[in-house]
């Protein structure tokens, strides 16, 4: 056994060199697990899909970033709170510009995981009997989820098949629908006015499959064409990437796939911290979001004994209920520097590579 693997790695030696594919000369990946992963010493871990496994250099980074600074509550008004929505400010930068999403039309929110971000948006998506939900069959059950707000609202739910189309330049896919479902039956055909949601992942959790992200400006932008065989081929839709998975060993680029929604997160990344996840909202899709419930935090003023509520206007402040996990916000910086030393392209190479 031992022999084999020692032919195996000499075979992918071969085809990336002695640095197994990263940009760090002669630091290979044995130099890296030595010294940033000493505690896989006799170990072989092989959950990268599950979570991501975090650097000791990282966290002692991150530890040293808690015991120097004091951290306040950024929804306070004293100078350890202001230092703290400075972090914050800059760590939506930074996810931002991890998925190249433009400041001047997406925005960050932070959630407590990829499955929060999710579920926000299909509480608060605006569904009506006209609208359809539509998704791959190869999603998250967090992404299936989001059926059930479709469904309660009277819109129609549908999975579909995603195939790669070689003979078309302009549409490389082609989409077939495998099934519908609806709980209240209606026979109008829908209006121009009417939203409905296409969610798909970058990257399948359970088979690894990646799917072709020309498909978020294809969708948005000739609906009618690629969904002619469709009930619901009118109307206005809008695009769910769930990025939790892909963007582990594959950078997203919002330039190039403007989809209206993407959720992250972050132990996919880079192994710490866990319970944390954001929402990449463009500014016009978020303006359009519904949402019931207000809590600290997401409200300027509120009255108990009259029905009153004034509503902070930020789209972050107005979605982000509660206090923020601002400790853990702070120590992403530290993983994303992970992450840069690597680089991502390195990162897919060598995820890809397969024994």
């Amino acid at each position: 056994m031992a022999v084999e693997v020692e032919q195996d790695k000499q075979e992918f030696l071969k085809e990336f060199g002695e640095d197994y594919g990263y940009p760090n000369g002669p630091k290979s990946v044995d130099q890296i697990r030595a010294a940033e992963f000493n505690r896989l010493d006799g170990l072989v871990y092989l959950d990268h899909a599950g979570a991501t496994l975090y650097s000791e250099l990282q966290m002692e980074a991150v530890l040293r970033q808690l015991t120097t600074n004091v951290y306040g509550n950024p929804h306070s008004q004293s100078d350890s709170s202001m230092a703290t929505a400075d972090i914050v400010q800059e760590a939506r930068q930074q996810v931002l510009e991890f998925c190249n999403a433009s400041p001047k039309y997406y925005r960050c929110i932070f959630t407590s995981g990829a499955t929060a971000a999710l579920k926000l948006v299909g509480e608060a998506f605006p569904w009506s009997d006209q609208s359809c939900f539509m998704y791959t069959m190869e999603n998250h059950n967090s992404v299936l989820g989001i059926r059930e707000y479709a469904l309660e609202k009277g819109a129609a739910a549908c999975a579909v098949d995603i195939e790669e189309d070689m003979h078309n330049r302009r549409y490389p896919v082609k989409i077939s629908q495998h099934s519908l479902k609806r709980r209240f039956l209606t026979d109008d055909e829908p209006a121009g006015a009417a939203y409905s949601l296409f969610a798909m992942p970058s990257e399948c959790n359970f088979s690894g499959v990646r799917f072709n992200l020309d498909l978020v400006r294809i969708i948005k932008e000739d609906s009618e064409r690629v969904l002619e065989d469709s009930h619901f081929h009118r109307g206005k839709w809008m695009v769910l990437i769930d990025a939790a998975k892909g963007c582990a060993t594959r950078k997203l680029d919002l330039s190039k796939c403007p989809a209206d929604f993407v959720v992250l997160s972050f132990y996919k990344l880079f192994g710490y911290p866990t319970g944390l996840g954001a929402l990449i909202v463009h500014e016009a899709a978020a303006k359009l979001l519904r949402k019931t419930y207000f809590s600290g935090g997401t409200v300027a003023a509120s009255m108990a004994d009259v029905d009153f509520v004034k509503r902070r206007e930020g789209i972050e402040e107005s979605f982000e209920n509660g206090t923020l996990s601002f400790l853990s916000i702070s120590s992403i910086r530290h993983g994303f520097k992970v992450l840069n030393s690597l680089s991502m392209e390195a990162i897919s190479r060598h995820t890809a590579r397969h024994f």
